[in-house]
């Protein structure tokens, strides 16, 4: 296959603030440029694509020429007759978004573009769609090739690929996802099929928030079956509604809104008395001991106390209702298609905007 990355992998960044040779291991050069040597390792013909290439150290380039990886500054030259483009491009920046339209004509017959760690699948995809059809490209297909890990580090093992599950709309057919499979064992690497609405809480950073939730809310599950006796239903409502409320403060009003508004020794009180079995409730018995020592946390945030007292909402927001059943209602008032509408239009503003 003919491979074209996009984007070599800020190497300053993963040698100077995050230091990976030293805490994760492997060598440089890391990101978009690990992928592209090892699809070209593994016998595929690699494009790699980066404005800004004659930046990079003459090492890092060779190692990539040595395996076969043919550099450009030219997009366009990279995406032709190419079947996958992957985009290891910066995080919420419409450069991404850019970039797909620049190479939508030129990409080689059901092609199929995948985001990395850039912006979620379904935004880039809604994005692009008026390019697509006037290019007459509905053929493209859109997945991930989401390493879940920083590429030439020991962690990297894996490759998350966005599915359509979970959606209403098809985004990439069964032969386009077969093709970023092969792609991802070709290099040695496991290909999990994910549900592209997953992608971001399980491969991002946000993980380690997904991970602790997910086993938090089957604890619940667990005890609310066991000991509280209350409905299936309600507890997955309760469980909603907590999830929903929290993520909605972050989004709105940032982590000062989160220590101002969830108090801590309010939530020692009202935690401690949801302590059933030690046993069962690992997580809400660590988050306990967590509230207890949150002192150990204020060493790098700062005090809490301070954060708190500091922060005044500028205006207020609605929190409660879980998204899905607010958007529900909404279908039900102003019509499934002007709510899907407003809100594709909406994930289109929030990943267009500053990098990050």
């Amino acid at each position: 296959m003919k491979v074209a990355v996009y984007g070599f992998g800020n190497q300053t960044y993963y040698r100077d603030v995050l230091k990976v040779s030293e805490n994760l291991g492997g060598e440089p050069p890391y990101g978009g440029s690990r992928m592209a040597l090892e699809f070209a390792k593994a016998g595929h013909e690699v494009f790699l694509a980066d404005p800004r290439m004659d930046t990079i150290k003459p090492e890092f380039k060779q190692k990539l020429l040595d395996a076969g990886v043919k550099l450009t500054t030219d997009d366009v030259e990279a995406a032709e007759g190419a079947d996958v483009a992957v985009l290891f491009t910066p995080f919420r920046s419409g450069l991404t978004v850019k970039i797909a339209e620049k190479i939508i004509p030129h990409l080689g017959k059901d092609a199929v573009i995948a985001t990395t760690c850039t912006m979620p699948v379904l935004v880039l995809e809604t994005s692009v769609r008026n390019v697509l059809f006037m290019e007459d490209r509905e053929d493209v297909g859109f997945s991930t090739l989401h390493p879940a890990a920083i590429p030439g580090t020991p962690q990297h093992t894996h490759y998350f690929i966005a599915t359509n599950e979970l959606l209403e709309e098809e985004i990439v057919k069964p032969h386009q996802i077969e093709k970023l499979k092969k792609l991802a064992e070709d290099t040695g690497k496991e290909a999990y099929l994910i549900p592209a609405e997953l992608i971001s809480p399980i491969g991002d950073m946000g993980v380690v928030a997904t991970a602790s939730a997910a086993i938090s809310a089957l604890e619940y599950y667990a005890i609310s079956k066991s000991v509280l006796k209350t409905t299936k239903a309600m507890t997955e409502f309760q469980l909603a509604q907590a999830f929903q409320v929290v993520s909605s403060i972050i989004a709105k009003y940032g982590i000062e809104g989160l220590v101002k508004f969830l108090n801590a020794e309010a939530l020692k009180k009202s935690l401690k008395s949801m302590l059933f079995d030690e046993k069962v409730q690992k997580v809400a018995f660590a988050a306990m001991n967590s509230l207890e020592n949150v002192s150990d946390i204020e060493e790098i945030v700062g005090s809490l106390e301070d954060m708190a007292s500091k922060f005044e909402p500028e205006e207020k927001t609605f929190l409660s209702a879980p998204s899905p059943m607010l958007i529900s209602y909404m279908e039900e008032l102003a019509g499934e298609d002007v709510t899907r509408g407003v809100v594709r239009e909406a994930l289109k503003k929030l990943y267009h905007g500053e990098n990050n």
